[in-house]
């Protein structure tokens, strides 16, 4: 394997792991990264938003699965238990109810997918909010990661190419 490779690949394995640890943590932000790679032409627009867009993905499950499977551990249950005996204030009852409709659409089957699309590719509603809501529904995990690529993928592949375009355009 030549240099280039050997660079493509590395900008690759990278760009999955900041992908992944933005996707977590929402003050990591992955346009960012996509946008200073390309400031820097360490790699060109196509490794760089691939690796970003699985990187998303794969955390993007992390909350999924964790939302999925979380909810059935001892302390949640405890915790829920406790909060339906506190008294609900008017904001938080108003904060539930838009919750619980959300988390109505997000479930169903002609919107919950199209939700997590627009999600993630435009970023409204925010992704991370609809990951963690798609994670109490019974959507299924690989229709959810397959949307959240293919999102993310469109995302990042504008984020990355537009600014190569301006770059280009004025320099």
């Amino acid at each position: 394997m030549d240099t280039f490779r050997w660079a493509e690949l590395v900008a690759l394995l990278t760009s999955i792991g900041f992908g992944t640890v933005s996707a977590v943590i929402p003050i990591v932000n992955a346009e960012a990264y996509v946008i200073a790679s390309q400031m820097s032409a360490v790699m060109g627009p196509i490794p760089i938003a691939i690796g970003i867009a699985i990187g998303q993905t794969i955390g993007k499950l992390l909350l999924f699965f964790g939302v999925r499977e979380g909810k059935e551990l001892r302390f949640v249950k405890h915790r829920r238990e406790i909060q339906k005996q506190r008294p609900v204030g008017p904001v938080r009852a108003r904060f539930r109810v838009f919750m619980a409709k959300l988390l109505d659409l997000v479930g169903q089957e002609r919107w919950g997918l199209p939700i997590v699309l627009v999600a993630a590719v435009v970023g409204i509603p925010p992704l991370y909010a609809v990951a963690l809501l798609a994670g109490a529904t019974t959507m299924k995990p690989v229709w959810f990661g397959l949307t959240v690529l293919v999102g993310r993928l469109c995302r990042f592949l504008l984020v990355a190419s537009g600014f190569q375009g301006l770059h280009d355009w004025f320099i």
